[in-house]
């Protein structure tokens, strides 16, 4: 018969003292047998009475015999006991909402059985706010959403372990976190905070008022993760932020159960430990007093971005999703996308759930690995759109919805391996994995009371909603290392496709630019890109602003446009190799907030050799070997001016800080002329 586990922990919360919750538990049959077998383990380990209950904890949830099997054979085991009773009390207080340990492993239990239906709960297919094309409705939403950027946090959950990616440093051999992914030059950090400059640069532009939006970082202490964030943003020096806008909350590490039931070990006294997913974000920034410091800032609403989906500030996306929550008084919203049959991605729908006094109603997230569980297909679901993990949140909404649900959408993905041992002593290898949360199964505690069945065609007055975006503008993840041969879903090879089909969209069907078709995927792999292209975002991040700056033109078949600039007005270029024009994007002083430096490049012809074709460049990492090149280089608030002019071969100009420069062809002379401003 299954313990009563539920039970225990309404004894131990009814005991006001850790005395009494000792007490409680040395009724526990399982901890009199324990005792019984070891009656000198607690004496010989000279353990606090904190120590003592954790302890108790692992003898009542039968983890005891596993754990300290062979213990005294330790060397030094009295001190790794007490650093190991120290991880149980973290753990144990972490989970107190849900009992503690005993809460944690009873949910992990009751996970691991087979699923059953809840007749009270249906799904459905759920009606969107159609963000796919740019009408005058989205860009409506857009400007509500760029007029009330000064409302909002951005949040980046970044403790994941991202085991998949396989990434090492390449001197120490050490493993390195996910925001650590070098793409396309910058730091997957980087980029989350590139684009977010976008934007408050964008609100600068048209506002003339300087703002920083606060920023929230997840991390945890999975390989170093929260020491690795901490050091790109001092190398960085904070991308010119203030240091104090940054909150950071370190998620806990859960343990790791195999499939048996077993809490497994990495070493003797050391649990096998992994993030314990990012639906503890809501509970953290409650316990951090995180909402308190937004709220004190004036903020009252948040988006949320994951750390490994780089392309999700492209274009008019998170101002419009934005705009659509402020608009309508949203408490939470989900942006999403087509989905791809077949793979692995979770999915939003209106979840209906049925009560005494009428009906619940919510938009939801199921994850894939729950599919079985609500009578999905596990292949085909193409009438759902896929849940991206970019968020909308009411700030006060979601700290009421972590009071009521602190772990929302808890689940188990049993995709570690674990070695065990059988009844007669052999070894096998088993399934284990550790209980997580899901961020954004909090809306699930953000629900509409409805005295009748809703119409399912008509549920945009409900608080929580659903976005509809381009799959190729929305997500695209950088989750798994690239094999040659293997599935390329979710690499940053694949990723990086995306990304150049985007400027491709832009280039060709926006600006106006005469350019190489992109070519398939398999020739890409093989031949590498048609053209290569990498645009600072705050030159928009809108299409509908870059393609004022760059307008017309020619890029031939294997050339290279690198802008790492905002203010620019290329026109009617001819590009046969490599462009690139630099300038530091920061922050200058109280005269200019951003440095302003411009470029003009009008009826310009560009002919080098451009980048070396048999060398082994790592696009996607922009790390790319060049034969020749034409580079510009701008100081701060410096100015470039070129017209009808041809440059051959390898350039590079400078153009010192506070400096204008013009080179104009008249009557068939080069005019070059440099001038102080």
């Amino acid at each position: 018969m299954a313990k009563d586990f539920e039970k225990l922990i309404n004894k131990l919360n009814a005991s006001d003292t850790i005395i009494k919750k000792i007490q409680c538990l040395n009724a526990d049959p399982d901890v009199i047998s324990f005792i019984n077998s070891h009656p000198n383990f607690l004496n010989a380990a000279n353990n606090s009475i904190e120590d003592e209950y954790v302890l108790k904890i692992l003898m009542t949830i039968n983890q005891a015999e596993n754990i300290f099997y062979n213990i005294e054979n330790v060397p030094n085991y009295h001190i790794l006991l007490k650093e190991f009773c120290k991880t149980l009390t973290d753990i144990d207080n972490f989970y107190s909402a849900i009992g503690g340990i005993i809460g944690y492993h009873n949910a992990f239990l009751n996970l691991l059985q087979e699923p059953s239906k809840n007749e009270n709960i249906k799904y459905y297919e759920t009606t969107y706010f159609d963000l796919t094309n740019c009408n005058h409705d989205v860009e409506e939403l857009i400007n509500v959403g760029l007029d009330n950027l000064n409302k909002f946090a951005f949040i980046f959950p970044m403790g994941g372990a991202g085991d998949r990616l396989k990434l090492f440093d390449p001197v120490t051999k050490h493993p390195l976190p996910v925001a650590k992914l070098d793409f396309q030059g910058h730091t997957l950090l980087e980029i989350l905070i590139r684009d977010l400059r976008a934007l408050e640069y964008l609100y600068w532009k048209t506002y003339n008022i300087e703002i920083t939006v606060p920023i929230v970082i997840m991390t945890s202490d999975e390989k170093d993760n929260h020491k690795h964030i901490i050091s790109i943003l001092e190398e960085k020096d904070w991308f010119d932020r203030d240091k104090n806008s940054f909150c950071f909350i370190k998620q806990i590490s859960a343990p790791v159960i195999a499939e048996n039931g077993n809490w497994t070990l990495q070493a003797p006294l050391k649990l096998a430990l992994k993030p314990s997913g990012h639906g503890v974000l809501w509970h953290l920034m409650s316990k951090k007093k995180i909402f308190d410091f937004l709220e004190s800032r004036g903020k009252e609403k948040a988006i949320v971005r994951q750390i490994n989906n780089p392309i999700a500030g492209t274009d008019y996306l998170i101002l419009a999703f934005m705009g659509i929550g402020i608009k309508n008084n949203k408490a939470f919203g989900f942006a999403s996308c087509p989905r791809i049959s077949g793979y692995k991605e979770g999915l939003v729908a209106l979840k209906e759930k049925s009560a005494k006094n009428g009906f619940y109603y919510n938009i939801s997230n199921i994850e894939y690995t729950e599919f079985k569980k609500f009578g999905l297909d596990e292949t085909d679901n193409s009438n759902y759109f896929s849940n991206t993990n970019i968020l909308f949140a009411d700030l006060k909404e979601v700290k009421k919805a972590s009071i009521l649900d602190p772990f929302p959408g808890l689940t188990i993905n049993l995709k570690n391996k674990v070695f065990s041992k059988t009844k007669d002593g052999g070894i096998v290898e088993i399934n284990a994995g550790r209980l997580e949360s899901m961020m954004q199964s909090i809306a699930d505690s953000i629900q509409d009371c409805k005295e009748e069945k809703i119409d399912k065609k008509n549920i945009k007055d409900l608080k929580t909603f659903v976005s509809l975006s381009p799959r190729k503008k929305t997500i695209s993840t950088t989750k798994n290392a690239y094999k040659e041969g293997s599935e390329l879903f979710e690499t940053p090879v694949k990723c990086y496709y995306d990304y150049l089909n985007n400027y491709h969209d832009l280039l060709k069907n926006f600006c106006k630019v005469d350019i190489p078709p992109i070519c398939e995927l398999k020739d890409f792999l093989i031949k590498g890109p048609s053209f290569y292209c990498s645009l600072n975002p705050m030159m928009g991040p809108l299409y509908s602003i870059i393609s004022k700056k760059i307008i017309g033109g020619k890029i031939t078949y294997g050339s290279e446009l690198d802008l790492e600039i905002a203010e620019v007005l290329i026109e009617n270029i001819y590009l046969d190799g490599s462009l690139i024009i630099e300038t530091k994007l920061t922050k200058n002083t109280a005269k200019d907030i951003y440095n302003t430096s411009s470029c003009t490049l009008s009826n310009v012809t560009i002919k080098n050799l451009g980048l070396d074709k048999q060398s082994n460049n790592n696009n996607f990492q922009n790390k790319l070997k060049r034969k020749e090149y034409f580079k510009i280089i701008l100081g701060e608030n410096s100015h470039f001016y070129a017209n009808n002019i041809e440059f051959l071969n390898t350039n590079e100009i400078i153009v010192p800080s506070f400096h204008k420069m013009f080179i104009l062809k008249s009557n068939e002379k080069v005019i070059y002329k440099v001038e102080k401003i």
